[in-house]
């Protein structure tokens, strides 16, 4: 991986932009303050372009970004520990446009940069402007996935975020022209972070063996499915590499889990229930291993939203669930299912020589054709990672970016 380190001093910087923010990044200032004032729980900020942000006074004294250690950037006042009233004595927008707030009790002085306040105002418009919504997609919207050419890839930082933000948004993107050797696959994992290792390596290789060890190393069709539901935390993205692939069959096919999920959702709300709430058993088992793990199949959050899926018609164990649950259980997995394998809600394609396809494992169903009759090999190099790697790479590339448009604000 390249070195995405913080690429100038803070200290070279014109204020405000030389203010600490409590973390690595600049921060450019799209927007001025030009008002601030005390309130009763929070202080009230008016910026240029008429919007307001509340910030209460727990918020603003648990993020001074003066009380961080210089060199981690972690924090180092604990607000538990303050034994003084948490409320600022007066607050003012300073003449290089940051929010001075000098606290009551210890007296205490914070400024914060104008750039980082606006980028982390938590109003309801700003959070619902930061809300990266997944983009849903079926064979109506897509014929295969966002394609990159792995060595503008490496070459350009904007083509690499372009790639990993396609990933993140629709779940699946494919490099073309990576290199046909064994190890390319960890290469191209290795540009966005850390490998997962699993029962099946660190490396992984999806061919027809003679004592295969997963459905995948024959020439079956695979029904769409996410890889290892059998574990407490499944793989957040899988690679798969195609190093050669002259059979006549083995079309590489995705569907949007998501997708089906909300199709689920307005066609069977109830169905839709028992799939978010009632878990299901998972089970791996080898002669050498056996993973168990039961979760809903399909995943939300606090808010609703959509966290993950877990299916795999060949990895459930036996349902155990209230008796009055049970079939009904079984007619909502038999409706996902169903949807699932309709050809609308699937795209199949062809991996060649060099293209390595890499998807969301916990969003996307993914399977292949049988590999046909006659002679012919499809040996698809592979590996796991967490969504954390991809997460992280996208805030050091977006990092970079915002130090690039805060430099070159600067002027001669």
């Amino acid at each position: 991986m390249s070195d995405l380190t913080e690429p100038v001093d803070r200290a070279d910087l014109v204020p405000p932009h030389d203010l600490g923010t409590g973390d690595f990044s600049l921060y450019p200032i799209d927007h001025a303050m030009v008002a601030a004032a005390l309130e009763d729980r929070t202080v009230r900020v008016e910026w240029d372009d008429g919007h307001v942000s509340r910030f209460h006074f727990p918020w603003l004294r648990d993020n001074c970004p003066c009380c961080v250690h210089p060199y981690t950037q972690e924090q180092v006042f604990e607000l538990a520990a303050a034994v003084h009233e948490i409320r600022p004595e007066d607050v003012l927008v300073s003449d290089v446009g940051a929010l001075e707030v000098r606290w009551s009790g210890d007296g205490h002085a914070s400024r914060y940069h104008p750039g980082w306040l606006r980028e982390h105002c938590y109003s309801e418009g700003s959070r619902r402007e930061r809300l990266l919504a997944p983009v849903l997609w079926d064979a109506s919207t897509r014929a295969r996935p966002d394609g990159f050419d792995w060595g503008a890839v490496v070459a350009d930082e904007e083509v690499e975020l372009a790639w990993l933000s396609s990933i993140r948004d629709t779940g699946c993107a494919v490099i073309h022209g990576a290199p046909l050797t064994d190890d390319a696959v960890g290469e191209i994992a290795g540009r966005i972070g850390v490998l997962r290792e699993t029962n099946f390596g660190r490396l992984f290789d999806v061919r027809v063996d003679t004592d295969p060890v997963s459905n995948s190393n024959t020439g079956l069709e695979l029904p769409p499915h996410t890889d290892l539901p059998t574990r407490e935390y499944q793989p957040g993205l899988q690679l798969l590499h195609c190093l050669v692939n002259d059979v006549a069959g083995g079309l590489s096919l995705l569907v949007d889990g998501y997708r089906v999920a909300a199709e689920l959702r307005d066609r069977s709300p109830r169905f839709y229930e028992l799939l978010t709430t009632h878990p299901w058993d998972f089970a791996n088992r080898s002669r050498t291993s056996d993973y168990r793990w039961r979760a809903p199949m399909i995943g939300v959050d606090s808010d609703g939203n959509w966290t993950g899926v877990r299916v795999g018609n060949w990895l459930r164990g036996p349902l155990d669930a209230p008796f009055d649950l049970v079939e009904e259980l079984y007619e909502a997995y038999r409706a996902f299912e169903g949807l699932s394998h309709q050809a609308r809600f699937q795209i199949r394609f062809r991996l060649e020589p060099g293209d390595c396809l890499i998807f969301d494992n916990r969003r996307l169903l993914h399977g292949r054709t049988s590999l046909g009759p006659g002679a012919g090999r499809r040996h698809l190099r592979g590996c796991y990672m967490d969504r954390d790697e991809l997460r992280s790479r996208l805030n050091m590339l977006e990092r970079r970016r915002r130090a690039r448009k805060v430099v070159a604000g600067q002027g001669p």
